[in-house]
């Protein structure tokens, strides 16, 4: 006799994951430590109860250890923005919140919504994301020391941040070479970044961060990669009434790196995307707009490039 589909929750914090297995309407709870015993632990827990899907929620990069390691071990496993099951713990009348309920939360969720399992990330791919964002925070700690630089009135502090600032270059440096090579030895990444550094305006850091932050790219639809960016403009119309579409959603940092690349391709550069940024403006749309106009584009023709296998051919 064959089980009845079980779907699974985990709440992720820094120390423990709380998990409700669902099944037939009964909820089971049970919590582990966030450790490689407590994962091993949940994992032949799982193989027993062998769930139809688990979801879990982002959490700032904790959840990343126990999804690798369920993936590795065969589970579908789907990663969800936590402001989506909020909004459906809400719907339902959950107005409480502990990691106890979260995890009974997201259970519900995977039952009643059931979305697509996230594909597994290749190994390369997984460090690839890391040093994208190591990158990050380096710069983002760049920017805040330089603040507190110009800021300071006293000398021997001015030495001391000037010190932090030439590590933190020294570091930079070590990340943007870094990633270079891993581009340069991986063949289906040197691959990718060929092709989408044919695009305009595309460098060799937006390319990086393309492919760590948007591995679905080359496998989705026109209207997929737009949404997924954030740039698709959404309807917001109610009976004979029209809003103004306006876009919102999707990676917020992966769309700050590519609206840097729409403006070097729609103002500096002699290419198609150039001319399309002119025809934009000169059809009345504010700058921004025919700038979010670029990105659609640029990310919908980097989809097409990766999933034709082809060079940018203007």
């Amino acid at each position: 006799m064959s089980l009845s589909p079980c779907f699974v929750g985990i709440d992720v914090a820094k120390d423990h994951l709380d998990i409700c297995l669902r099944r037939d309407g009964r909820e089971h709870a049970l919590r582990m430590e966030a450790s490689p015993a407590g994962l091993a632990k949940l994992i032949a827990r799982l193989k027993r109860a062998k769930p139809t899907l688990i979801v879990l929620e982002a959490s700032g990069g904790y959840e990343r250890g126990p999804m690798r390691a369920l993936q590795r071990a065969g589970f579908a496993l789907a990663r969800l923005n936590p402001g989506r099951v909020r909004l459906f713990a809400r719907a339902e009348g959950t107005l409480a919140k502990t990691d106890r309920l979260d995890a009974a939360v997201l259970a519900r969720y995977a039952q009643a919504m059931q979305p697509k399992p996230d594909e597994p990330l290749a190994d390369a791919q997984e460090r690839l994301r890391a040093l994208i964002i190591r990158r990050r925070q380096v710069i983002a700690s760049r920017k805040a020391e330089a603040c507190r630089l110009a800021q300071s009135p006293y000398d021997d502090l001015k030495a001391m941040i000037a010190e932090a600032i030439q590590r933190l270059d020294a570091e930079l440096t070590q990340l943007n070479r870094m990633i270079k090579t891993l581009i340069r030895q991986t063949p289906d990444l040197h691959r990718k970044a060929a092709r989408l550094q044919s695009l305009p305006g595309l460098g060799p850091i937006t390319v990086a961060t393309l492919i760590a932050e948007m591995p679905e790219l080359g496998n989705l639809g026109k209207k997929q990669s737009a949404a997924l960016l954030g740039v698709a403009p959404l309807a917001c119309d109610s009976g004979t009434w029209r809003a103004r579409r306006r876009c919102h959603g999707g990676r917020k940092t992966l769309r700050d790196t590519l609206y840097m690349a729409a403006l070097t391709a729609a103002t500096r550069t002699n290419s198609p995307l150039a001319a399309f940024y002119q025809r934009r403006r000169k059809a009345g749309k504010p700058p921004k707009v025919a700038l979010v106009a670029v990105m659609r584009k640029l990310i919908v023709i980097a989809n097409a490039l990766l999933r034709d296998d082809k060079l940018y051919l203007a």
